[in-house]
């Protein structure tokens, strides 16, 4: 799956988007971890079709996936 990168995450993975296969969530989690020195120490979201997934969920490979840094600002 196709996996978007914005901010300081893609700073970090040193490019916007990345390819990973997962079948869930928290096993995206850990691939991403695996992959992005220093994710694991950053607070940041996950969201699948649009969506913010705070727990674990299924994953198709179909789905967009997009990875978010913490934002600031009102």
């Amino acid at each position: 799956m196709r996996v978007r990168l914005f901010g300081l995450i893609a700073e970090k993975a040193g490019s916007e988007f990345m390819d990973a296969e997962a079948p869930s969530v928290e096993a995206l989690r850990a691939r991403l971890a695996e992959r992005i020195v220093g994710l694991e120490a950053l607070s940041y979201a996950i969201a699948v079709d649009r969506v913010i997934i705070r727990d674990d969920a299924p994953l198709t490979g179909s789905e967009e996936i997009a990875v978010l840094p913490p934002f600031a600002g009102g």
